[in-house]
């Protein structure tokens, strides 16, 4: 076949690096077809190719015709040997070409375009669709391979399951949902393997969860950025969390939102236990500068605000590298958690009840030293009440997620939906349906 692969008929395309690579672990002999027709495994892998929408993936119908056609041609009589060969060939390339793109979008997704795809989440670089199809063709259940290539995290595996029953039992419900769905399972596939235990954070759900593989150990609320400053979604490790924090104010609400305040009351700093730093590191006093003069432009202070009870941050602050700098942290507002809608934040989330999430996170790092993590604990608490800050490394980081779901089942069986609070949702359809022209995952 290898003679095939490099001569191909007038008007058939060149097989892509993958098919290349995948015939060449397969010493280029036919993996799909016999000299009297197609193997299961090949009907199995026209079958899952239709069965596309199951799994939130836009189905290529002219491309599953021409496969379909493709296939049977091989048991048509009359032909001659070069004939035979010739639409060997043609089914072998076009079939492995369309389950390459299948099995990689059935884990990545069918779009990476930089415009949607969250920035912060790092590829899935391991993944190979080659040898997972090649692995796959030797299964008894080839299907059921080339389906595990899904992401296996609690809630994709949920949300799949939510959207499988409503095609079952509601077609009609299942036609207004399809985009949506997909949508999301796209947001999913985009993120890592998750580990086995995790943070995740869904920015429209208002709430942070600990999961231990398919079962959720804590839930918590959470206040996000507001429209103006939203939250990024993005996939991190909690490193260390920090009692009885300081606050450095960032320099945007420094200028955008104190400037104001301190052109019209100087004492505003004093009041608030803020701190004024020039860029000597200096502590000038904020009643004898004339803040008329001082534009949000060239403004050349820095604000700290004292490990208070009333600390923008609360009593613990949670930090997770992110080119957003944005992290999880208490506040001395807690009222607002029962507020139903909580997109009220500069961008950094805002954790209700954070000392239950750093006693887990002291317990779980060092379950194996219980003792030494409850030493860890009252040390801890020691901060809190004694008002002096204090860092707690994590030896194992803990993985964190902050994702923008917007249809789940993570509550319960059937699907809900959240509001769309970010307006993200209407750009990604318009993608997956073919309204835009992003980047589709085919076989790469």
């Amino acid at each position: 076949m290898r003679q095939q692969l490099t001569a191909l008929p007038a008007g058939q395309a060149e097989p892509t690096e993958q098919v290349q690579r995948f015939y060449g672990q397969a010493n280029f002999q036919p993996v799909w077809t016999t000299a009297t027709g197609a193997r299961a495994a090949a009907r199995a892998g026209a079958r899952l190719l239709r069965q596309a929408p199951e799994y939130g993936l836009r189905p290529d119908e002219a491309a599953n015709q021409a496969l379909a056609q493709t296939l049977d041609s091989l048991a048509l009589p009359g032909a001659g040997l070069d004939e035979q060969l010739a639409r060997r060939v043609r089914a072998e390339l076009l079939l492995t070409t369309r389950l390459l793109q299948l099995t990689s979008q059935l884990r990545r997704g069918q779009l990476r375009p930089e415009s949607l795809q969250p920035t912060s989440c790092a590829a899935d670089s391991v993944f190979d669709p080659v040898f997972w199809l090649l692995a796959a063709r030797q299964c008894p259940d080839f299907s059921q391979q080339v389906l595990a290539a899904q992401p296996r995290s609690r809630s994709y595996v949920r949300l799949l399951g939510a959207w499988q029953r409503l095609l079952r039992t509601d077609s009609a419900a299942a036609r207004r949902q399809q985009w949506l769905v997909a949508a999301n399972l796209q947001r999913l596939r985009w993120e890592p393997v998750a580990d086995s235990i995790y943070c995740v954070v869904n920015i429209p759900a208002y709430s942070l969860q600990v999961v231990r593989r398919a079962k959720v150990l804590r839930t918590f609320r959470v206040v996000v950025g507001a429209p103006a400053t939203p939250t990024p979604e993005l996939c991190s490790r909690i490193r260390f969390f920090e009692t009885s924090p300081r606050w450095n104010v960032p320099r945007s609400i420094a200028t955008r939102e104190m400037l104001p305040q301190l052109r019209r009351n100087p004492g505003f700093l004093d009041a608030n236990n803020y701190i004024l730093y020039d860029q000597q590191g200096r502590v000038p006093n904020p009643r004898r500068i004339n803040w008329k003069e001082v534009s949000a432009e060239s403004f050349p202070y820095v604000i700290r605000q004292a490990a208070t009870s009333d600390n923008a941050l609360g009593n613990v602050v949670f930090r997770f590298p992110n080119p957003h700098d944005i992290f999880l942290h208490d506040t001395p507002a807690r009222r607002v958690f029962g507020q139903p809608r909580r997109a009220l934040s500069h961008g950094c989330i805002r954790l209700q009840n954070p000392l239950q999430l750093a006693v887990f996170l002291l317990r779980h790092d060092l379950a194996a030293q219980p003792e030494r993590a409850q030493r860890n604990v009252e040390r801890m608490w020691d901060s809190v009440y004694g008002g002096y800050s204090k860092y707690f490394p994590l030896r194992y980081p803990m993985p964190v997620y902050v994702r923008y779901l917007t249809c789940h089942a993570d509550d319960g069986p059937a699907l809900r939906q959240l509001p769309d609070i970010y307006g993200r949702d209407a750009e990604l359809m318009a993608a997956l349906r073919g309204d835009a022209a992003p980047t589709v995952v085919a076989g790469e």
